[in-house]
């Protein structure tokens, strides 16, 4: 088979792995879900709040802290990881009166040891419609990446590289270290040495720990991991400056590689990789990747101090030997680095759109030249070796110096989140409504963002319906109103000018799951114009399970909530025609939650959603009477419990299938 079909094929193979592998990357230790809801308003005070991360925080290292308006402290003890859920941590909180309080967490993530932090509101007694834009978002971030954590990771990258490389060019391509390869062993022991001291530094400052108290918490047990290999590999560098004789040396020198590459693997139990799914598969699948830099990039540099003792045709092979080892490695470090780019990245949309993305842009770059300088050696120099190797010097000095530009974007990625972490795998989340007046004068568009029930930024553009330039309104008013609610009263918001024919504004308004009536009230004194809209608010897609019935057993549609929490749907009968519509929620234990008000939504395949008349079997059971034809009906179901906890879900039904 040639070698570009090879190559191709074997391509080909990462990026299928990349898409049918069970690999997918979870949240780093960023909030995912809270008690009390964030953005939500509850009527009895908790006597404890919870957050549940997407990865597990250390919570010796981690902090929950709830604050009144004034920045008051309410917690009364410290916080704890929940019993038998590591990814939630609990804090008990004193009795709170009526008010809106603003959970602020703090995470140090017990599998890579990021800092993150972010903070949510939830109100008592009231709404917290008076937070900031945001507020119910139960996301965070992590910091800017310090200059230490990305040298120190550097640093950490290169020596381990660099050891592995002069072990590979010692045992495989020439077979006696020269002198010059133990200098460099030593330089590269000592950068190691560096990393793995920075890297710990940098965690431990970011999480405000001291280093008496480092050692029992998850950053200490991550040091310990790498200080073993790294203290074998300055014990075996220091055997091959005293061993007598080359056979001991190469021994020595094999060894420290052996031990950088335990460096490396206790890197990537470590990293990003460690709190992905499958996670043994993508901890290997990183070491690998870090494995052939090693062989590629570590070995060029430890064959370029090694050319000077070798002549002829002994100096061809060498070269030869090099090459195939770095064009395997080359192929390895594509492959690899192909489906960790595929499970972090996620979209195309992060991929250009987030810091990690563009750092990973920008590490393909480096490589696909690195590749075409390889490609002039391997097919220009190489042949020529033994005759000369100034060409091939300059070349692979190049790509040694190219390389560790790589490996410098590879230790700011790694203190960098994902986009799938960071809850950055799409376009900012919004819904989005247009229409025009009945006199056809103007068009409004309205956005809402993220478009979910709570706060919401509002921005409307209005422009004229004939020409479609900018129309210079004095001022745009909303006015909100849930058809499917009678008894949700009606609200208002001003929106501002920020330029000809925009306005915006925030407001808590669509405090609701449902479907809305928004009028935008066009200001333009005599020729004032009115649009009426509808916006549906944005819900996450839960898991919907379906257990198909027969005959007189009715299918079991379930709902699953992030929170545990579920919403179990049937038709009686199980055919079309009246029928009646059951809903049940159900708590994480899967006991029936009492919910004591309900509002069901069906909308036939056609469309023309209509509210149906809700009737309370006991809390938290609803039955609606309805008439069903064939076909899927799309279903919005919202209930409410004595708290004044909001639970709604979205599916699709179908009487008779």
């Amino acid at each position: 088979m040639p070698r570009l079909l090879r190559t191709c094929l074997g391509l080909g193979l990462a990026l299928a792995a990349a898409l049918t592998l069970p690999l997918a990357a979870s949240a780093h230790a960023l909030a995912q879900s809270s008690v009390p809801a964030a953005g939500s308003a509850v009527q009895q005070p908790p006597t404890q709040v919870s957050v549940t991360f997407g990865e597990a925080p250390d919570p010796g290292l981690s902090t929950l802290q709830v604050l009144n308006a004034s920045g008051q402290s309410f917690a009364a003890g410290p916080t704890r990881a929940a019993p038998g859920d590591p990814l939630t941590l609990v804090v008990p909180v004193k009795t709170l009166p009526k008010g809106v309080y603003t959970i602020s967490w703090r995470t140090v993530s017990s599998v890579d040891g990021h800092y993150a932090a972010g903070s949510l509101v939830f109100g008592v007694g009231v709404s917290p419609q008076s937070a900031t834009v945001g507020t119910a978002s139960v996301s965070g971030a992590g910091p800017p990446p310090s200059a230490l954590a990305v040298a120190a990771r550097w640093a950490l990258f290169a020596g381990l590289v660099l050891l592995l490389g002069a072990a590979l060019v010692t045992a495989v391509v020439v077979g006696e270290p020269a002198r010059r390869l133990l200098w460099l062993c030593a330089a590269a022991w000592g950068m190691a040495a560096f990393g793995t001291y920075g890297v710990s530094e940098s965690q431990r400052s970011a999480a405000g720990a001291s280093w008496t108290t480092l050692f029992g918490t998850s950053l200490g047990h991550q040091l310990v991991g790498r200080i073993i290999p790294a203290a074998i590999a300055g014990a075996a560098v220091l055997a091959a400056w005293l061993a007598r004789g080359p056979a001991p040396r190469r021994l020595a020198v094999v060894a420290a590689g052996l031990a950088a590459a335990g460096g490396m693997w206790a890197d990537a139990a470590s990293s990003h990789a460690a709190g992905e799914a499958t996670v043994w598969i993508n901890v290997l699948l990183q070491w690998l990747h870090i494995v052939a830099v090693g062989v590629w990039i570590g070995g060029l540099a430890a064959l370029l101090l090694s050319l000077r003792g070798l002549d002829g045709e002994r100096r061809g092979a060498a070269v030869r030997r090099m090459s195939t080892a770095a064009a395997v490695a080359l192929a390895l470090v594509v492959a690899t680095g192909i489906v960790r780019s595929v499970v972090e990245v996620q979209s195309w949309y992060a991929l250009g759109a987030t810091p990690f993305g563009q750092l990973v842009i920008l590490k393909l770059v480096l490589v696909a030249v690195l590749a075409g300088l390889g490609a002039v050696n391997r097919f220009r120099h190489v042949p020529r070796a033994w005759r000369g190797v100034t060409g091939l010097r300059r070349v692979a000095s190049t790509e040694v110096l190219l390389g560790g530009m790589a490996v410098l974007v590879a230790a700011a990625l790694v203190n960098v989140s994902p986009p799938i972490s960071a809850g950055a795998a799409g376009p900012p989340a919004q819904i989005v409504a247009t229409g025009s007046d009945p006199g056809t004068t103007v068009k409004a568009r309205l956005v809402a963002s993220p478009g979910t029930a709570g706060f919401n930024q509002f921005t409307v553009t209005v422009s004229d319906y004939d020409t479609g330039q900018p129309v210079d309104a004095s001022g745009v008013q909303l006015r909100f109103s849930l058809p499917a609610r009678s008894d949700v009263g009606g609200s208002s918001l001003d929106l501002k000018r920020s330029g000809v024919g925009t306005f915006t504004g925030s407001g808590g308004n669509l405090s609701l799951d449902g479907r809305w009536d928004v009028d935008v009230l066009v200001e333009r004194g005599v020729q004032s114009a009115q649009v009426s809209l509808q916006l549906a608010t944005r819900t996450v897609p839960p898991v919907i399970t379906v257990q198909e019935g027969k005959g007189p057993i009715p299918t079991l549609y379930t709902a699953k909530l992030a929170d545990g929490r579920s919403v179990q749907v049937y038709l009686d009968p199980n055919k079309p025609g009246p029928l009646i519509f059951h809903s049940t929620f159900f708590d994480a234990k899967g006991t029936e939650l009492p919910v004591t008000t309900c509002t069901i939504t069906l909308a036939p395949p056609g469309g023309g959603a209509a509210p149906l008349s809700v009737q309370m079997l006991e809390p938290g059971h609803f039955v609606a009477d309805v008439t069903m034809a064939g076909g899927r009906y799309h279903a919005v179901i919202s209930g409410s419990t004595a708290s004044g906890e909001s639970i709604s879900v979205a599916l699709d039904v179908a009487a008779g299938q």
